[in-house]
């Protein structure tokens, strides 16, 4: 269980306050889950327990201000694609069948995190492909970015998609020149295919989804948000593996925030209102304006470099707005998925219609990516006070999309210094698994712009490191509007904080490479691998 006496005092430690603080301090107590006391060991009051925390840097914790947990949680349970064993299409098909070897006939064989990038092919599965080997079987495979399915013929006959199936809005299903299908649905053609397949058991989700979020906190979060409830298979089955662990006595997650993938006249059809619970908010939903740049369906004004596309919206655009303005006015904050120029532009004329309808609320609307920036988009966000939550880890994740999609252009895309030298919020998050896992990770590539793999990608937009440590401390809960009272550690705030192997601000040390040795949340230690490896090295002697 959690150790959390009523006073505790870490002492010899290299304590930032925030992530913008130059004279840390040595030592700090807590007292019942908040900051009572920061400043130098020969200072500090007595407390109940102290720990010697042995030259460990402690910073605030941070939080993914945009993460899929739920998609964490779900991959855990299924066949993975995202290994450094998959690196041809036989390396796929050789999992699958797999699989395949050890799962009863007609039962339904799901593969995750699969990217083509990582390929020598640089292609999909072809749906006869995928039948060779799992013949009896229904496949689906989930590209990392979870806006495509790769479907083998089983599956498509139990989901009945014929040959004559029409493209849904917004959305198609691929097909081979002969214009047979190829297995493969993109956007909303994969949403519905996603949301048909059989669901999940609710208690093995919620078990999953314990373990998830026990990581995420060993990781350094002492918060996050999850990024789109809906999004895996529909608003009703997800709520309810997220009511399900609510409802455990024993759960103590770190604290929650929930985006809602649903219209506002849906939630209000559930009795869903905003809720700014510390532990468990929910005040957003979530829209798509358009798609992304792997399958070239982000709406962008400039055509692709290497398809000559320009993408397309999710929805019809009026709509869009109305969604938007309708959320503005029953009190929700709104997050939504533009990666294009062409979305961008339109959601910010939806929040400046918002603010017409309504103003002064100041909802912190949050534009999620802002991959390929609108001219005036900074300038006008700003006035909006909306906010900017990107995705450093991208730039590594996703480099070769990147730099054949837009050509000597890629440069200019994912904007970080000059969002920030604008005044608009910059809030770093993973969006894993789709972008990396590790906050570390994001860090590092938010400072040197995917330099580990070549060339940087817009060098000038790099960030410094405080500015990539404080976009996950400040920039996170400045998102989920909780900076009144956490992100930072000084008299008063949340004891939400983290010890680290390293000095992250030290020029010097590979940040990527970070390990967070404790997470203190709510003043209790909920992780703690120092006092660990004291006690074993004490043992030793």
């Amino acid at each position: 269980m959690p150790h959390s006496p009523d006073t505790l005092r870490f002492i010899n430690a290299r304590i930032y306050r925030s992530a913008d603080d130059t004279r840390p301090a040595s030592a700090l107590v807590t007292r019942k889950g908040a900051v009572h006391w920061v400043g130098e060991r020969q200072d500090a009051p007595e407390a109940g327990r102290t720990i010697d925390m042995q030259g460990a840097t402690i910073i605030p914790g941070l939080t993914d201000a945009h993460v899929h947990l739920f998609a964490i949680a779900n991959e855990r349970q299924q066949v993975q694609l995202n290994g450094s064993g998959v690196r041809t299409i036989a390396d796929v098909l050789r999992h699958v069948s797999a699989s395949a070897k050890t799962t009863p006939p007609m039962q339904w064989i799901r593969a995750v995190g699969f990217d083509e990038n990582n390929l020598a092919e640089h292609r999909y599965p072809m749906r006869d492909e995928i039948d060779a080997v799992a013949p009896h079987h229904p496949v689906i495979i989930r590209r990392f970015c979870g806006h495509t399915a790769i479907l083998n013929s089983a599956a498509l006959k139990l989901l009945q998609i014929g040959e004559g199936v029409s493209d849904p809005p917004s959305g198609s299903f691929g097909r081979s020149a002969a214009g047979r299908l190829d297995g493969s649905a993109k956007e909303s053609a994969a949403e519905a295919v996603f949301r048909a397949i059989p669901a999940v058991d609710p208690a093995a989700m919620a078990a999953s989804l314990r373990e998830t979020i026990e990581d995420s906190m060993r990781m350094g979060l002492t918060a996050a948000v999850e990024a789109a409830v809906g999004f895996n298979c529909g608003f009703d089955d997800e709520f309810a593996v997220w009511k399900l662990l609510r409802q455990e006595s024993s759960f103590s997650p770190i604290r929650l925030g929930f985006m809602y993938q649903l219209d506002p006249k849906d939630a209000a059809m559930r009795g869903l209102t905003p809720r700014p619970d510390p532990d468990w908010q929910a005040m957003t939903l979530k829209f798509f304006a358009d798609g992304i740049v792997g399958a070239r369906t982000a709406a962008v004004s400039k055509p692709f470099a290497d398809t000559g596309s320009t993408g397309f919206f999710m929805r019809d655009e009026d709509d869009l707005e109305r969604v938007i303005v309708e959320a503005h006015l029953d009190g929700w904050q709104t997050a939504t998925h533009c990666v294009g120029d062409r979305a961008s532009a339109r959601v910010i004329a939806a929040f400046e219609e918002a603010e017409r309808a309504l103003p002064g609320q100041r909802p912190r609307h949050r534009i999620e990516h802002y991959f390929v920036p609108p001219d005036g988009g900074l300038a006008r966000m700003k006035a909006l006070g909306a906010l900017i939550v990107t995705q450093p880890s991208f730039l590594t994740r996703m480099r070769r999309s990147i730099l054949e999609a837009f050509g000597p252009d890629a440069h200019s895309k994912y904007p970080a210094r000059s969002v920030i030298d604008a005044g608009v919020t910059y809030v770093g998050s993973s969006d894993a698994p789709t972008g990396h896992v590790s906050p570390w990770i994001g860090m590092a590539n938010a400072v040197d712009r995917g330099a580990s793999l070549g060339s940087p990608i817009g060098a000038d937009e790099a960030l410094t490191r405080r500015q990539a440590v404080g976009s996950y401390i400040h920039g996170g809960a400045f998102a989920m509007k909780q900076e009144d009272w956490r992100g930072t550690l000084v008299l008063g705030m949340a004891a939400d904080f983290v010890a680290l192997d390293r000095d992250p601000f030290d020029a010097s040390t590979d940040l990527a490479a970070t390990k967070v040795l404790m997470t203190v949340l709510r003043g209790a230690v909920r992780h703690d691998t120092l006092s660990a490896a004291a006690e074993m090295q004490a043992g030793v002697h």
